[in-house]
């Protein structure tokens, strides 16, 4: 039987709307910090060179969350790379019944879904010198997405996830106050917990977008970057992996749907009446959604060991 379930995140993106405006709103704390020290010359010796003139990258921009170019390569390139992995599995002619691609309703991920399909069937269709084609991407409403936005449906997990998102930072807290004291003492800025959690977030952002890690990633010692890291992790088992069961159970819908699929792929291979039983089965999504689903193959990893 020839059949593939792939699930991918969408590619990498540009920071949200919220936090854009949280890292512009950086680089007027840091201009207070900096005007406060006036005088200590010690210390502003001490401070890396971009800090003192440090400016958002997003400044300019007032909604965000969208797929970058970056992104954009990178499920083009997985497109590609999966075809030449199964390129048996393309011998028969282009059908959405064979070739399914689902995505959310949230344009990153069908942005996602379509350079992902680009690189799947390139050189396969008509259209232009590298011979695209047209295909289908199947999107449901985001109002009623129980599959790939489950966790957006559940009214309980929403009630959850309110109630423990401030246990989440009271944990953080003492590692957040720890690692300021440092920072505070290695470059003489007044630094808050606040202001140390806003530039750990610049830290991910300048590594995935800009692949700068002397920057804000710079102010950190490898130990601490560990410890931040660990409140990272944290807050993804509490809030999204298996350290609470309604994290996993809330994704049936999806889970069903990797049944059925595989359901359908035996049917057409048994059936005497359907010659194609090729079939390829893709869902572009969310970490959340992707979370999930390693949680749940995690789940059953250690029950079965």
């Amino acid at each position: 039987m020839d059949f593939v379930f792939g699930q991918a995140r969408h590619g990498t993106r540009a920071p949200t709307t919220k936090r854009i405006k949280e890292l512009n709103n950086l680089e007027n704390e840091l201009k207070k910090l900096l005007g406060a020290n006036v005088g200590n010359d010690d210390h502003l010796f001490s401070l890396p060179s971009w800090l003192k003139d440090w400016k958002s990258p997003w400044a300019a921009k007032i909604n965000g969350g969208e797929l970058i170019p970056e992104g954009e390569k990178e499920l083009y390139d997985l497109g590609i790379q999966t075809k030449k992995l199964f390129s048996d599995l393309f011998i028969d002619p282009y059908n959405s019944d064979i070739y399914t691609i689902k995505a959310t309703q949230v344009a990153r991920a069908s942005a996602s879904a379509v350079a992902f399909g680009m690189g799947l069937f390139s050189g396969n269709g008509s259209l232009g010198s590298d011979r695209h084609r047209a295909f289908s991407v199947v999107t449901e409403s985001r109002a009623n997405d129980t599959m790939l936005r489950f966790f957006d449906r559940c009214h309980k997990y929403e009630d959850y996830k309110k109630d423990q998102k401030p246990k989440v930072e009271e944990l953080k807290e003492p590692v957040l106050v720890d690692i300021t004291k440092s920072v505070t003492a290695r470059y003489g800025l007044k630094f808050t917990p606040k202001h140390i959690s806003t530039l750990w977030f610049l830290c991910k952002q300048e590594a995935s977008l800009f692949d700068t890690t002397d920057q804000a990633c710079g102010l950190f010692t490898p130990s601490e970057v560990a410890l931040l890291e660990w409140t990272d992790d944290m807050e993804v088992f509490i809030l999204k992996g298996y350290g609470n069961s309604l994290n996993y159970r809330m994704g049936v819908h999806l889970l069903e749907d990797v049944v059925n699929s595989m359901d359908k792929a035996i049917y057409n291979k048994e059936s005497t009446y359907i010659h194609t039983y090729t079939y390829i089965h893709i869902h572009i999504l969310y970490i959340h959604t992707y979370t999930y689903i390693y949680t749940y193959i995690y789940i059953l990893h250690t029950y079965t060991s």
